[in-house]
């Protein structure tokens, strides 16, 4: 059975039901160009295609070969539908009569495992178990046999650059790498585009060819930059990923494994730039910030810009005030907790929670004693205690509770020397739906900044290069956004420095991969950086860049 899902709105539309059998898997789906067909094949070898706005077949159910059908492909014109199977055998389908066209195409001894037209309908790319063919539509003759990938290893998918000028194939498990081929010459360009760990099972591209995204058995979809033969982003799936595609407009990226679809946004400092941006009216400089976030905790905005600034002697003394003026001031107490962590005196941020919490229990009492009891490094199923109590308080907001669990929580117990579990956490929340993905990614590029700097402090170099690399990936998400800002408690609880938390992760980067030997990759990633920062940065970036050599 098929779903067809409002992705907006995240509600089943209908179900395509039809197939004889509907209990059995569906082996293939291709979707036509126009988005009026959808042809299924499941693996009793049963072909159907629908039509999308009635949701009803267009075609008797056709028994297209004597074995399962394993990919599916719409030419780009949609006249025809091409099928592959297991045992070799490539057929062409009239999508006006449902005949089958012509003889079928042959791949000797090989199963096939992806089909597609090539953007001008002329040309036909079937990956197989062995090889990439090429062939001929008007001739039916195979113009092409490339060879790229090590013996035993799938060619699992294929995609056509727009203009047809290159064709992208993905390995299996012996081989899990892209290739990019020149389909002038039809000999491999540069070196294969390493990465994933498994087989990758799907790859595809946006509508201008600028970024590829790969589907893969490690869980993981990564986002590809074409130009620079290299992933800009990870996704992490809790299991192997099947399938990925970009929406029409590129602003989105799904993905499919086991029992989901998942939905991770593209952002702007990674669309093309002849993509329309979001450009915000007139009025809206007029509007009030996002306070989706920042402001969960009632701190006053003296003992707020103090922490923020650094300055927790003037705090704590604020705080003192409030406090002898009401004792009872089960707030300040909270506070006052907070401004005691940040000073690493866990006796004193314990003590003020304890009172804090006596005089009235509160989300801020909670979270104070939570990361009070953390920070006494021994505590562990009370202070977890703690942060479930503070959950009463959230009103069942979503984002608050994330702040609380997988932001508050996480960031305390890392503090603590958890760094494993902290970062557990981290990958569990990247992967978890309705989540504030921003605050994730900036939360994991913290971290992992913090992990990579004690990597290099002990000269473990390549170890701090993976963690760098990381962080980096992670903040491609945000380097642009007023970060410092919207994510203003991290800072008045923690201490961060999230505004100079891009430059820093890709500086670091640079640093270590100079350390580790590996000098064309450091040029490359200040490059990188180099082209993301503004003049003033730059200035700065430059000088550093030539002192470290």
């Amino acid at each position: 059975m098929v779903h067809l899902w409002d992705m907006r709105e995240g509600v089943l539309l209908k179900r395509l039901e039809g197939h004889p059998r509907p209990w059995r898997n569906v082996n293939a789906l291709a979707v036509s160009r126009d988005g009026r067909m959808i042809a299924i094949s499941d693996e009793e070898r049963t072909l159907i295609a629908w039509n999308l706005s009635i949701g009803e077949s267009r075609t008797q159910t056709i028994q297209a070969y004597c074995t399962r059908i394993q990919s599916l492909a719409f030419s780009p014109d949609d006249s025809l539908l091409a099928t592959g199977s297991v045992y070799g055998t490539i057929e062409l389908w009239c999508t006006k009569t449902w005949q089958q066209l012509g003889h079928s195409i042959i791949c000797h001894k090989v199963t096939v495992r992806c089909i597609r037209f090539s953007p001008s309908g002329k040309l036909l790319a079937i990956a197989t178990s062995k090889n990439i063919q090429i062939y001929d539509l008007s001739t039916s003759k195979c113009v092409a046999d490339l060879k790229g990938y090590t013996d035993g290893s799938y060619n699992n998918s294929l995609a056509w650059m727009p203009d047809g000028t290159r064709l992208f194939s993905a390995g299996g498990n012996s081989d899990p790498n892209i290739r990019e081929w020149d389909t002038s010459t039809w000999t491999q360009v540069g070196d294969p585009w390493e990465g994933h760990l498994k087989s990758i099972q799907n790859i595809s591209l946006n509508s201008n060819g600028t970024l590829l995204a790969s589907a893969s058995d490690d869980n993981c979809v990564r986002l590809w930059r074409v130009s620079e033969r290299r992933p800009i982003i990870v996704f992490k799936h809790p299991s192997e990923v099947r399938c990925v595609a970009f929406s029409p407009d590129d602003r989105q990226i799904f993905s499919g494994d086991q029992d989901k679809i998942t939905e991770w946004p593209v952002f702007e400092d990674v669309l093309p730039k002849d993509c329309p941006k979001n450009v915000p009216k007139d009025d809206s400089k007029d509007a009030p910030k996002e306070q989706a976030i920042h402001q969960v905790l009632a701190i006053n905005s003296d003992v707020r810009n103090a922490c923020i600034a650094g300055d927790l002697h003037t705090a704590e003394m604020v705080l003192n005030r409030e406090i002898d003026t009401d004792a009872n001031n089960y707030t300040s107490y909270a506070n006052r907790a907070f401004v005691m962590a940040r000073k690493s005196d866990w006796d004193r941020a314990l003590h003020d929670a304890i009172n804090s919490v006596r005089i009235q229990p509160s989300f801020a009492g909670h979270i104070s004693e939570g990361i009070a009891l953390f920070g006494k490094k021994k505590f562990w199923a009370a202070a977890s205690t703690a942060f479930d109590l503070a959950s009463a308080f959230t009103n069942g907001d979503l984002k608050t509770t994330q702040l609380l669990h997988c932001d508050f929580q996480t960031i305390a117990l890392f503090n603590a020397g958890q760094h494993k579990e902290a970062m557990l956490r981290v990958e569990e929340l990247a992967i978890s739906p309705n989540v504030d993905t921003l605050a994730c990614r900036v939360v994991e590029a913290y971290l992992r900044v913090h992990l990579g700097n004690t990597a290099f402090n002990q000269k473990f170099y390549n170890e701090a290069v993976d963690h760098f690399t990381a962080a980096v990936n992670a903040s491609a998400f945000f380097y642009k956004s007023a970060i410092h800002s919207t994510y203003e408690e991290f800072v008045v609880l923690f201490g961060w420095d999230l505004k100079s938390l891009w430059q820093n992760a890709n500086q670091q980067q640079c640093h270590a991969l100079f350390k580790a030997g590996r000098i064309g990759a450091a040029v490359e990633s200040y490059r990188s950086t180099m082209d993301k920062s503004d003049e003033h940065t730059k200035a700065g970036l430059s000088a550093w860049f030539a002192a470290l050599q």
